[in-house]
């Protein structure tokens, strides 16, 4: 599940754990007992560690006292003629600090 932080984290492509410089350097070089992953497993453990996320982040926000309010926001990407849209949660902490969380 490390893994699988690390590429959701850094953004990176899931194709990584079949790039040459990773398997020599991480697989080979750091830790040469790690078994290497093909990126459909690698997706698998994402999509997974995802699910893990969300259920957290759902509990957590089921426990918040106060209000929680909602917001989106919509762009497109001329390259690719794609429409992208994210819905983000907001709320103030028991510290009085504005908290926001990335709902989908």
């Amino acid at each position: 599940m490390d893994l699988a932080r690390m590429i959701a984290q850094h953004d990176y492509p899931l194709r990584i754990v079949e790039h040459e410089g990773f398997r020599v350097f991480f697989c080979q070089g750091l830790q040469p007992l790690f078994k290497s992953i093909c990126r459909n497993t690698a997706r698998s453990d994402v999509l997974k560690l995802y699910d893990e996320e969300k259920e957290k982040l759902m509990q957590f926000l089921g426990s918040i006292q106060g209000r929680i309010a909602i917001t989106t926001d919509m762009w497109t990407c001329n390259n690719q003629r794609k429409g992208y849209m994210t819905v983000t949660s907001h709320f103030i902490d028991d510290s009085w600090k504005l908290q926001s969380r990335l709902l989908r």
